[in-house]
């Protein structure tokens, strides 16, 4: 299965919707993000909590069905949606993605970490 980036950002900017302390489960990801299937939101929380930017709890069973409920965005989650949130920013990240043919999480997040970069450098030579 590939990684859906958009997907990965539209369950982050969900996520940070949530009250702190409340827990959400894909079920709910389901209702709220209706235009990816429940294998793109599965697969997206799964590795996102496989790369340290979420934490969740998955439960797999014997009938081949699994349980995901999410806890939390880590730190380094919140730097990642901090980074792609603008829809200008993450249509950028996205861009250059394509471009050097990466899209792996963490690829999208050194990309997005240097587009911010040079943005700050090119507005502090303004001042």
């Amino acid at each position: 299965m590939k990684l859906n980036p958009d997907c990965i950002r539209d369950i982050l900017i969900q996520l940070e919707e949530t009250p702190y302390q409340e827990d959400v489960t894909t079920e709910e990801l389901y209702i709220s993000l209706q235009n990816y299937s429940h294998d793109d939101i599965d697969y997206s929380v799964i590795k996102m909590n496989e790369a340290g930017i979420i934490n969740a709890t998955i439960q797999k069973y014997l009938d081949g069905s699994t349980e995901i409920t999410i806890h939390d965005i880590t730190y380094n989650g919140h730097q990642f949606i901090a980074n792609i949130r603008s829809n200008n920013l993450w249509n950028d990240v996205k861009e250059v993605s394509k471009k050097v043919g990466s899209n792996s999480l963490l690829s999208l997040s050194q990309i997005a970490t240097g587009i911010v970069t040079e943005l700050i450098k090119s507005h502090l030579h303004l001042i």
